[in-house]
């Protein structure tokens, strides 16, 4: 029913083969990204050409690239995870397994972007399944996407007993998780570019349930010898990075990798439990 492109072909207004080629990562490419209801088209420039749009002194207007990008991260998202729907469900196994993911569990995507993660599993989960679903991220075309993906499966495959929720933050705020405990949260790929991934995971683990579990990674890159920023990849996100792990390691337990593993690769996805 729901090919990789169909939604993006369906808000875009492309075709397949153009999906493709929009998502494409390659070096010093200048897609010409249509525009939607939600955004404005943008072409003849690079990614790094929309990050010198204009200054990004403040984190208000580093924020804003996000935006100002268009629907540059909705087809390169949607296209990097065409191939990974296998690696969506191990995941999700995992949160059975381990017992966080259940009848009525509330599963969170954190900087979810097009939110891969959660279209997976609305596209194959049993239509009776009773389950609340929160998306956050800043204020982008991306989320817009998401949001626009994930209503149309759950029409479409019925799923009555789905709750969707989108929550937008800005720079000074974080998600509002008091309403609902969170059973799974998925991050994949955000506090690198997360002002304070240290007041983030407090406002995760605060809001997890006894029960729950929180799947991440943090991009570790190195540092530009001759630059204050890394454009998007904050400078206050890496310098919280050991901060970050000391409060995890204090207050849940890592299930997976290995420690000997997760030293041995920084950038590798870690499962914890309360």
């Amino acid at each position: 029913m729901f090919e990789w492109y169909t939604h993006l072909c369906n808000y875009y207004e492309v075709s397949p083969e153009e999906a493709l080629e929009l998502g494409t990562r390659s070096s010093g490419r200048k897609p010409s990204l249509p525009g939607s209801k939600t955004c404005q088209s943008v072409s003849e420039m690079t990614y790094e050409d929309i990050w010198a749009l204009k200054n990004r002194d403040s984190i208000n207007d580093v924020m804003s690239f996000y935006k100002d990008q268009g629907a540059w991260s909705a087809f390169r998202q949607v296209v990097r995870h065409k191939d990974m729907e296998q690696l969506h469900i191990n995941y999700f196994n995992a949160a059975v397994q381990i017992g966080a993911l259940c009848e009525n569990a509330h599963i969170c995507e954190y900087g979810g972007g097009v939110a891969p993660f959660v279209t997976t599993l609305l596209k194959y989960v049993d239509p009776k399944s009773s389950f609340k679903v929160t998306v956050t991220d800043v204020d982008c075309e991306h989320l817009n996407f998401a949001k626009y993906r994930l209503n149309d499966i759950k029409e479409m495959r019925g799923l009555a007993n789905v709750e969707l929720d989108f929550q937008t933050v800005t720079p000074d705020s974080l998600p509002d998780f008091t309403r609902d405990k969170l059973d799974v949260v998925l991050c994949f790929e955000v506090l690198e570019h997360v002002p304070s991934p240290l007041a983030a995971v407090k406002n995760i683990v605060d809001n997890t349930s006894s029960t729950g579990i929180y799947v991440e990674n943090f991009i570790k890159h190195e540092p530009h010898d001759d630059e204050e920023d890394d454009g998007p990849d904050l400078v206050s996100a890496r310098n919280e990075r050991d901060l970050y792990y000391d409060y995890l390691r204090s207050n849940m337990q890592m299930v997976s990798p290995t420690i000997e593993e997760s030293e041995k690769n920084p950038n590798v996805t870690r499962i914890w439990k309360k």
